[in-house]
C-alpha cells in the first residue's frame, strides 16, 4: 500500500515537473524577439485582414466588378511606381543596418534622398503610360487621389529601421491608426453614397495619416533629422543595391502586369472579378514577409557566428514551414472558394471563384520566394534576383497574351501561377550559384509531413 502512494505521488511530481518545463519553454518561445516581432507584424496583418473583409468587400459590393476594377487598375500603377521611388531595397538596407548600426544615420539619410529623387520619375512615367494608352480622364483624377501612398514613401525606411532593431510594434500601431482612419472615411463614404473618386481618396488619407504617426513615434525616440547623405554612401548603395531595383522592379510589375493587361484587353470588370480574388490571396502573403523580416537579421548572426551546417539546417527548416503553411492554405481556399466568393463578394462576383481557385496556388512560390530572397542576401546572391524575376515577368507577359484574351481573367490566373513557380522555385536549376537553393526548395516539400528540424 505505502509503495503503492509513494509510486503514486513520484508519478504525480515527474507529471508536474514535465508540465512546468514545457510552460517555461513555451514562455521562453514566446518571449523571443524574434517570435514577439513576427506576432506583432501578424496581429497587424489580421488586424487589416479583418477590416479588410468587412469594410473592402463592403466597398466592392458597393462599387460593382467595373468601378472595383478601375481603381484596382489606377492601384497597381501607383504601386508600380511606389516600388521605383523606393528602390526595392528593403532586405538589403536592413541587412546594412544591421552589419553597420554605427553608420545607421548616414545609411537611412542616404537612402531617404536617394528615394525621394525618384518620385518625379515615377510620376513622369504614368503620365507618359496614360498619355500613349489613351487613358480616360478619370484615371488622372484617381491616380491624384491616391498619390500619397507614393509621395510619403520614402519614410518607410523608419520602418526598416524598427525591423533591424526587431520593434515593429512600433510600425503596427502606427499604420493601424492610419487605416482605422481611412476604414472609418469608407464607412462614411458607403452611408453616404459617394463615387469612387471618394474612396480613392480614402486609401491615399490612410496612407497619409499612417506616416504622420510613424514620423512622430520616431521622432519621439530618436531624430530624423540626423540622417545624413553622403555621395559615396549612395554610390555604394546603389551599385550593391542594384540588383534588388531591378528585381523588385521586375516583381512589382509582374504581380501588377496581369491586372494592367486585362484592364487594356478583356475590360474593367474582368479585372474587377481578378482583383476580388487577388485580395484573398493577398491576404496571406503577409505571413512569409512577416517571418523572413524578423528572422533575417537570426540568420545574418548565425551565418557569421555559427557553422555553415547549422546555417543550411535553419534555412531548411524555414522552407519547410513556409510551404507547409503555403499549400495547408492553398488547399482550404481552393476546396471553399465557391462559398467564399458568394458569401464576401455576393452573385455579382460569383464568376469569380474558379479564378480563385486558380490564383490561391500561387501562395507556394511566393512564399517559397519570399523565403529564398533572404538566402540569396545573405549569400550576397542577389542578382540572380534579377535574373530569376526577368525570366518571371518575361513568361507571365506571353501567357497573357495567349491566354487572356481567349480565358480573360482565369488565363491571367494561370499565367500567375506558372509564371510564379518558375521564377521563384525551377529558375534557380539553370544557374550553378543557386542549384543548392533549389535543392533545399525541393526538401521543403519532401518536410511537408516531417515536423524534425
Amino acid at each position: 500500500m505505502g509503495n503503492s502512494q509513494s509510486n503514486y505521488h513520484n508519478r504525480l511530481q515527474a507529471t508536474s515537473s514535465m508540465f512546468y518545463t514545457a510552460v517555461a519553454k513555451i514562455k521562453t518561445k514566446i518571449q523571443n524577439p524574434v517570435v514577439l516581432n513576427v506576432a506583432w507584424l501578424a496581429l497587424d496583418k489580421a488586424s487589416r485582414l479583418l477590416i479588410g473583409l468587412v469594410v473592402g468587400v463592403w466597398v466592392a459590393r458597393y462599387l460593382g466588378p467595373a468601378h472595383w476594377g478601375e481603381i484596382n487598375y489606377t492601384a497597381a500603377i501607383v504601386g508600380i511606381i511606389t516600388t521605383i521611388a523606393n528602390l526595392g531595397m528593403d532586405g538589403f538596407l536592413v541587412k546594412e543596418i544591421v552589419a553597420s548600426p554605427e553608420q545607421k544615420n548616414e545609411i537611412l539619410g542616404t537612402a531617404f534622398f536617394t528615394r525621394l529623387a525618384f518620385i518625379p520619375v515615377g510620376i513622369a512615367a504614368t503620365f507618359c503610360y496614360f498619355y500613349f494608352t489613351n487613358a480616360p480622364d478619370y484615371y488622372y483624377y484617381l491616380f491624384a487621389l491616391l498619390s500619397p501612398s507614393f509621395l510619403i514613401s520614402p519614410f518607410d525606411l523608419i520602418d526598416l529601421e524598427f525591423q533591424s532593431r526587431l520593434k515593429s510594434k512600433l510600425t503596427v500601431v502606427c499604420k493601424n491608426i492610419g487605416y482605422f482612419i481611412g476604414a472609418a472615411i469608407k464607412i462614411y463614404c458607403l452611408l453616404t453614397h459617394k463615387s469612387v473618386f471618394w474612396f480613392a481618396a480614402a486609401i491615399g488619407i490612410e496612407t497619409l495619416f499612417a506616416y504622420i504617426f510613424l514620423i512622430f513615434k520616431y521622432q519621439s525616440e530618436q531624430n530624423i533629422f540626423n540622417w545624413i547623405f553622403r555621395k559615396k554612401r549612395a554610390r555604394q548603395l546603389l551599385s550593391t543595391g542594384w540588383p534588388f531595383i531591378v528585381s523588385n522592379l521586375a516583381v512589382i510589375l509582374y504581380m501588377r502586369i496581369d491586372q494592367l493587361m486585362i484592364g487594356n484587353i478583356a475590360g474593367e470588370t474582368e479585372l474587377g472579378l481578378f482583383s476580388s480574388t487577388t485580395k484573398i490571396t493577398d491576404m496571406f502573403v503577409f505571413i512569409p514577409m512577416a517571418i523572413s523580416g524578423s528572422y533575417l537579421s537570426v540568420l545574418v548572426k548565425i551565418k557569421k557566428e555559427q557553422s555553415d551546417e547549422v546555417f543550411i539546417q535553419k534555412i531548411c527548416t524555414f522552407f519547410g514551414w513556409m510551404t507547409r503553411i503555403s499549400i495547408g492554405a492553398a488547399i482550404i481556399i481552393s476546396l471553399l472558394s465557391q462559398q467564399i466568393i458568394q458569401l464576401l463578394y455576393g452573385p455579382e462576383y460569383y464568376p469569380a471563384y474558379s479564378i480563385l481557385a486558380i490564383h490561391i496556388w500561387a501562395l507556394v512560390p511566393m512564399f517559397l520566394g519570399v523565403a529564398s530572397g533572404q538566402y540569396l542576401i545573405i549569400e550576397n546572391l542577389q542578382k540572380y534576383n534579377v535574373y530569376k524575376t526577368l525570366i518571371g515577368l518575361t513568361l507571365n507577359v506571353l501567357l497573357n497574351v495567349i491566354l487572356i484574351p481567349k480565358m480573360g481573367a482565369v488565363g491571367a490566373a494561370i499565367a500567375t501561377l506558372i509564371s510564379y513557380y518558375v521564377s521563384a522555385i525551377f529558375s534557380n536549376f539553370l544557374f550553378r550559384s543557386t542549384k543548392k537553393l533549389f535543392r533545399y526548395q525541393l526538401r521543403s516539400f519532401q518536410m511537408i509531413f516531417s515536423f524534425k528540424s
